[in-house]
């Protein structure tokens, strides 16, 4: 039932500006139709917006009676407690917002109702009466006033599709259709906001424990952005920002898969208790805080899916039987040797895939594995000669509470005010004795990455250059050591080690109707019509 708000519950409210462009008017009034349980939705622009904007559904309705309120300021069926928000929508503003600069027209029937209501009401003058109408809503704002563009309101409706597959939903702009999905599930909902080639690539997500749910699709390591402008959350069905810290546990998910400072790309739809997050109030409804207990379940539950596809080692880790076992290959199939390109790129195959191959990456990746193998096996061993380290004041305040943990990768003495003397390092580093004490004081500052990024300097300088020509014995070899790494996907520094090309891709891209071994001569094929291939946005 629609009802004005108490005073108290406005207070809360009123922070912030309804400020509407063409996206935003769109926006609201699909959201209300979300929120009155639409299966189906309509939604037309004429004279790009500002002749007439359109959206129809076939949601609840409202009640002949409550139509008048419908427009009224801070009065909303929707919010009982703002502490416990199950809603879209919640401040009751945006039809009252509208009525202000355009014409509103609103007609509805819920089911139950025999005949619908037809409202009409600009700035303060409202009218209602009963009309025929079909089960469900339609607003129409005529003569709108404001800022905007279709391609905007079409990127909005592609969002909200990923977060709403299951939804019906059609897109029009001057009579001419630019949208039309028949909720077909979250795979065409991508394919329709990524592109064909890009949703192919993302991995399904699926995680259900202690109350909460994540479902989703991600991309593996072959595809990533320096900016997480196409990685896109929901929470309990509410498209939001990305809280930093929910960014940072799939940052941390991914861990060595992408190069520092890039982002998947994807959506994840999560479902939450309402005690698990909360909302900011206020006009943009998208910001929101959730528990630390959320950031671990995500983070676990993309883990679990790099496992299933063989992106990332099954935990508890298996210890090797033997000392020098080589570590278990993470699923990549034998790769057989073909050639090099301008002496940096191996070429090989494997089923129906070609695979492009780094060789310096590949190279880095074998002997970073190599390292941290041969830390854990054997040790440290006592240096040729020692090696004197200068410390700053700040360094040398640190060395009481980090003793412990530098114990494990050098022995060390104190010699003199702000000196130390390495005496042991794990023998890798033996024969590097000038990155000796960048290496210590890295460890000693405790900083995160300070290990990994000193072994993958290590594993960058003997590893064969980009130009480096090899011969087939030498491809064929780098190419089975790669295959028996744990993360052979991307070098220790997150860049791909290899690209994959599936048969299927050239033959579209050649016009085919079938590959080499079918033994068929085809025709070229004519595009197909219907979504089109480019990813959205476009220029992102």
């Amino acid at each position: 039932m629609i009802r004005p708000l108490p005073e108290e519950l406005r207070g809360l409210l009123a922070r912030g500006e309804v400020l509407f462009s063409l996206k935003d008017a769109v926006r609201e009034l699909l959201e209300n139709a979300l929120d009155a349980g639409a299966k189906r939705v309509r939604v037309e622009l004429v004279g790009g917006g500002r002749e007439r904007i359109v959206v129809e559904d076939d949601g609840q309705g409202i009640p002949l009676a409550e139509l008048p309120l419908a427009v009224e300021p801070f009065a909303t069926s929707k919010l009982l407690d703002p502490g416990r928000i199950t809603t879209l929508g919640f401040r009751g503003q945006a039809l009252y917002a509208l009525r202000q600069t355009a014409l509103l027209r609103i007609r509805s029937r819920p089911r139950f109702q025999v005949g619908g209501g037809l409202l009409l009401a600009r700035g303060e003058r409202v009218e209602v009466k009963e009309v025929p109408a079909p089960p469900g809503t339609r607003v129409e704002v005529v003569g709108w006033e404001g800022e905007g563009t279709e391609r905007e309101v079409g990127e909005l409706l592609r969002r909200y599709l990923l977060h709403y597959p299951w939804l019906s939903l059609a897109f029009f702009v001057e009579g001419e259709a630019r949208l039309l999905f028949p909720g077909a599930g979250l795979k065409e909902a991508a394919r329709l906001a990524f592109g064909r080639v890009l949703a192919e690539r993302l991995l399904p997500l699926e995680r259900e424990a202690e109350g909460m749910r994540l479902q989703g699709l991600l991309s593996g390591p072959q595809a990533s952005r320096t900016r997480p402008d196409l990685l896109f959350l929901a929470i309990n069905g509410r498209p939001v920002a990305w809280p930093e810290g929910l960014l940072k546990a799939v940052r941390r998910a991914y861990r060595e898969l992408l190069p520092e400072g890039h982002f998947p790309v994807g959506v994840l739809n999560l479902t939450l208790p309402l005690e698990a997050f909360r909302l900011r109030l206020d006009a943009r409804k998208e910001e929101v805080a959730v528990l630390e207990e959320v950031e671990g379940f995500v983070e676990e539950g993309l883990r679990e899916a790099f496992q299933r596809h063989h992106l990332a080692r099954s935990l508890p880790e298996p210890r090797p039987l033997m000392p020098l076992s080589p570590p278990t290959p993470s699923g990549l199939p034998p790769l057989r040797y073909l050639g090099q390109f301008r002496g940096s790129y191996l070429l090989a195959e494997a089923g129906d895939t070609l695979y492009v191959v780094d060789q310096h990456a590949a190279h880095e990746r074998v002997l970073y594995e190599e390292f941290q193998r041969r830390l854990k096996e054997e040790g440290l061993k006592e240096l040729p000669y020692p090696v004197l380290v200068e410390l700053s004041p700040g360094e040398e305040a640190l060395l009481p509470e980090r003793q412990e943990a530098l114990a494990s990768l050098f022995a060390l003495e104190a010699f003199g005010p702000g000196r130390v003397r390495l005496l042991k390092a794990p023998p890798f580093l033996h024969p590097y004795p000038l990155l000796l004490p960048e290496a210590f004081r890295e460890a000693l500052r405790g900083e995160g990455r300070g290990l990994t990024e000193l072994l993958a300097r290590l594993a960058c300088l003997p590893a064969v250059k980009a130009g480096h020509p090899l011969s087939r014995a030498e491809g064929q070899a780098l190419l089975d050591a790669l295959l028996r790494c744990q993360t052979p996907w991307v070098c220790p520094h997150g860049r791909p080690t290899l690209l994959a090309l599936k048969e299927e891709d050239l033959i579209r891209r050649f016009g085919r109707r079938s590959g080499a071994r079918a033994g068929e001569e085809s025709r070229p094929r004519l595009p197909e019509e219907g979504l089109p291939e480019e990813p959205w946005p476009r220029g992102g």
